[in-house]
């Protein structure tokens, strides 16, 4: 069997074993989420999907990974936002306390193996945007974004993890086409591991429902801002930086939107509250399940207008251009959507009882 076929099953199974381990043991120490406030799911839930899918990718990047420290050095940055995840769900850390950690592991990450943002590509038309003594700070602040806007999308079944299924699909569709098939092959690596989480998450498999927790979300924001640097960065870069908006663009456009709709109230961006596009679609009356299918197919078609574009070459300014008209129109639609519905609502009434309602 082939050493690559052998590195992404070990994951899936890995990852297996270590739910049906950690299952029992999370509700004995209590690593559950319990329903209360604005979760409203029943019982008590283990909070493991994260952690199980660090240790398929522990057991398989381990044995089947290349010798080079980079599987190392992610490791090691993975494992301290899986820990810090844990704790969160375990003891709700304060915001300041995961921030820091966070930006302690991007340090990491930037100085371990020089992966940071050193380039905007050739955005005006005019040669390369180099970011010079810009770049450090730049990076920082792109990997704690990543890892809290995952975080964020964590909010109805399958949700987070399904966007992170379209984004890492795609980063390893451009990696496997344009000359990095090692890191393409990690990116599928994950998408494995997930897969378990996944179907006890989605109850694919009764009676063993369990959720990604901030230790899984973290994780995958900080998996894919990793891939998304190398792939934009290195020397053998197989992607454009404007291109990796486009395959974030649901989770970076709704942090962003519910940030400034926070900050317009007073309020702190970090505080949780129910206004994320999945809140809004259940509120418009669609079920869990279409909310998950309505915004994982927007990510898809965001992600296929990345690809299309840096297929064609489409110039940079014009896919940057593109994407702040889609941003825009989100950011508009966010914060209108009641005035709109209520208005179309008012419109159908008018048309069915045009004597009643005027």
């Amino acid at each position: 069997m082939p050493t690559h076929l052998l590195f992404a099953i070990s994951a899936f199974f890995a990852a297996c074993a270590a739910i049906w381990l950690l299952y029992p043991l999370s509700v004995r120490v209590g690593l559950v989420d319990v329903p209360r406030g604005r979760k409203q799911h029943q019982g008590a839930v283990p909070l493991i999907g994260g952690i199980a899918t660090y240790c398929g990718l522990c057991v398989a990047m381990l044995l089947f990974a290349d010798s080079s420290v980079e599987p190392l050095y992610y490791l090691a940055c993975a494992g301290v936002i899986v820990i810090l995840g844990a704790f969160d769900d375990y003891l709700d850390l304060s915001v300041k306390l995961r921030l820091a950690v966070q930006t302690l592991v991007g340090l990491a990450m930037t100085y371990s193996l020089d992966l940071h943002l050193a380039s905007l590509g050739n955005l005006f038309g005019m040669g390369q945007v180099e970011l010079g003594v810009l770049g450090l700070p730049i990076t920082l602040v792109a990997v704690i974004a990543a890892i809290n806007a995952f975080n964020m999308t964590d909010g109805i079944d399958g949700l987070a993890g399904m966007l992170s299924l379209v984004s890492f699909s795609a980063i390893a569709i451009f990696m496997a086409l344009w000359g990095q098939p090692l890191h393409a092959m990690f990116a599928m690596v994950i998408v494995l591991a997930m897969l378990p989480y996944l179907a006890c998450n989605l109850n694919l498999i009764p009676g063993k429902r369990i959720f990604l927790g901030d230790a899984g979300s973290m994780l995958i924001g900080l998996s894919v801002i990793w891939l998304l640097i190398v792939g934009t960065q290195s020397e053998s870069a197989s992607f454009r930086p404007v291109t990796a908006l486009w395959i974030i663009a649901i989770p970076l456009m709704d942090m962003i939107a519910i940030m400034v709709r926070r900050i317009r109230k007073g309020q702190s961006p970090f505080q949780a509250d129910r206004e994320h596009l999945h809140h809004i679609s259940l509120r418009l009356g669609l079920s869990s399940r279409e909310s998950l299918a309505l915004i994982t197919a927007l990510a898809s078609i965001f992600a296929c207008i990345g690809i299309i574009g840096e297929y064609l070459l489409v110039p940079d300014i014009v896919m940057l251009l593109l994407f702040l008209l889609v941003f825009t129109g989100y950011l508009y639609l966010l914060q209108n959507i009641w005035r709109i519905i209520s208005h179309v609502r008012r419109q159908r009434l008018q048309h069915k009882f045009p004597r009643v309602i005027k």
